[in-house]
């Protein structure tokens, strides 16, 4: 069955912080004075932490998925509710992604960045599907799921 895969953005923050807790877990596997198993159980952790993404699956028959991934390797998938879209859109904007997970939320939590986005729409509803700084990068994702969809697409970056 054809398919395109959108892989969402993790929150700078989130980024940083799984990065942070990443050194330090390696840090920490080498220090002899601690438990053997408690050092394996962090790095491992921290490592699954940092490797963890989402990303959404279309599929032409529209019975979409959410993929939850570590370094790629999908772990678990959940259906995605989505209507189908009356035309998907692209266009550039100002965007915030929240902090909403754990200790990164302490860090704050909203971030503002200027990307082009890919979105269905249906009626005057949208989801965000995909987000890049790249204009081919985004319009070639458009591309991919109109011919899959055999559905309009709108560049509102070249008005």
């Amino acid at each position: 069955m054809k398919s395109v895969i959108c892989k969402q953005d993790r929150a700078l923050k989130g980024k940083i912080l799984s990065a942070l807790i990443l050194c330090f877990a390696i840090f920490y596997a080498f220090q002899n004075t601690e438990p053997l198993v408690s050092r394996v159980l962090f790095s491992a952790g921290s490592l699954l932490l940092f490797g963890f993404s989402v990303s959404y699956k279309i599929t032409e028959n529209f019975q979409n998925r959410k993929l939850y991934s570590i370094f790629g390797v999908v772990i678990f998938s959940s259906k995605l509710e989505l209507d189908f879209p009356d035309y998907i859109s692209v266009f550039s904007g100002s965007f915030s992604m929240d902090n909403e997970w754990g200790a990164v939320s302490a860090i704050g939590t909203k971030e503002r960045h200027e990307k082009l986005v890919v979105r269905f729409f249906t009626g005057n509803k949208y989801v965000s599907l995909f987000k890049t700084e790249n204009y081919k990068e985004a319009l070639q994702k458009a591309e991919e799921l109109s011919k899959l969809l055999e559905v309009e697409i709108y560049d509102t970056t070249k008005e």
